[in-house]
């Protein structure tokens, strides 16, 4: 399958296979963690990974990856180390051309004190949502924080809003400290910066994120409101602890950029529109493709409102010069503030048990056509309803 370059869209139904896809692409780049220092990355599981055909597991499982530079590298797995299943497994790239590529970009670098930029590859699973592992002690808690611990559980589709957490308070620490030794309170962390300009630009109504403590806790401000995470929606929850985690994680990863936000990155979320309203479905893709200009984004979804809300931002893409720039009117602004997703830079397909189907189309944005009858199978349930209510009303309700 071929992604786009800023957004990829994977839309089905459960159990087709868009979960898997995601955590293909983990598995592969989980060599890319496993090379570098302090951190680990992810390989296939010990079960369920390797296709399952008629009760019979197939001889092996295969990933493979081709990079825009051209840099490809796959992962395998057998069935199992018996000689037969061996003869089975076709050759492969293997991953030696990816190691030097790190040891050429990353580790030299690193290891001369030579400047370098650490992408980010992170994976956000439906667990994302659970925020109940917030430590409620400041006992244990590291002092220090090496650019590539940035990457640390990052392939682990699971909450990790507790690192978030730890390093937003030794990070605010330092910053009190470097105010009080020049003695201004207009003194900030460029890290933190990040991460405040994120939470501001995700969620307009929301300020002022900061660590408070007696008891622990993560704090915002809503509506002049000063509330803890805990108390906020599951909608507000969901996509604070996501922004807060990658923003910090790119702002680890490269603090010597003026905007680590811009850095590169490869961004997974599964279920993109979980616990949220449809009007914040609408447009949660163009908010993150804005907070993160260089970040390609690899989504799931069951939401037509989500895959109608990318119509809209590939609409905006081909509507740019015709915006009057000068207008101030309501829905201007509303159309000005999308982000202009160009089509060549996306993807959207349809997931089903059998394969995929492509959905783009250079000359009608998403093929709208063909998800008309997945899309409306409720409404013509309905429809059906009412012509037998029609039909009755018709006998007088005899028959």
């Amino acid at each position: 399958m071929e992604l786009g370059s800023r957004l990829t869209l994977l839309i089905g139904e459960n159990g087709c296979g868009k979960t898997s896809f995601l955590d293909a692409i983990a598995i592969a780049f989980g060599e890319v963690l496993t090379f570098l220092p302090e951190v680990k990355g992810k390989g296939f599981s010990a079960r369920g990974d390797i296709r399952q055909v008629n009760g019979k597991l197939s001889p092996y499982v295969r990933v493979k990856v081709v990079a825009d530079n051209d840099l490809t590298w796959d992962r395998v797995q057998r069935r199992d180390k018996s000689q037969r299943t061996a003869k089975q497994v076709p050759a492969g790239i293997g991953v030696k051309l990816l190691h030097q590529y790190l040891q050429e970009s990353i580790l030299d670098p690193w290891n001369a004190g030579a400047p370098f930029n650490l992408p980010v590859i992170v994976q956000y699973g439906v667990g994302r949502a659970l925020l109940d592992d917030l430590p409620m002690r400041r006992r244990g808690f590291p002092k220090q924080f090496s650019r590539f611990e940035a990457l640390a559980d990052a392939l682990n589709s699971t909450s990790r809003f507790r690192s978030a957490f730890i390093w937003f308070y030794n990070k605010e620490n330092e910053e009190r400290r470097l105010q009080q030794e020049r003695r201004s309170f207009d003194i900030t962390l460029p890290e933190l910066d990040a991460v405040r300009r994120c939470v501001s630009t995700l969620f307009p109504d929301l300020s002022d994120p900061h660590i408070a403590i007696n008891p622990l806790r993560f704090v915002i401000t809503q509506d002049g409101e000063k509330l803890e995470i805990d108390q906020l929606s599951d909608g507000y929850k969901t996509m604070l602890g996501l922004a807060v985690d990658l923003a910090r994680r790119m702002a680890a990863a490269n603090p010597h950029m003026d905007d680590p936000l811009a850095a590169e990155a490869i961004v997974m979320i599964d279920e993109v529109d979980l616990h949220l309203h449809p009007a914040w479905q609408q447009r949660v893709i163009s908010d993150l493709l804005n907070c993160f200009p260089n970040t390609q984004f690899i989504l799931t979804t069951h939401s037509p409102i989500v895959v109608e809300g990318v119509n809209n931002l590939l609409m905006r893409y081909c509507v740019n010069d015709l915006i009057n720039e000068d207008e101030a009117n309501d829905d201007i602004k509303t159309i000005r503030a999308l982000y202009p997703l160009d089509p060549s830079e996306t993807r959207t397909y349809q997931i089903t048990r059998d394969g995929e189907t492509a959905l783009m189309d250079m000359d009608e944005l998403l093929t709208a056509d063909s998800l008309i009858d997945y899309f409306n199978q409720v409404s013509g349930l309905f429809d059906k309803m009412r012509d037998l209510e029609t039909g009755a009303e018709k006998t007088g309700g005899d028959e």
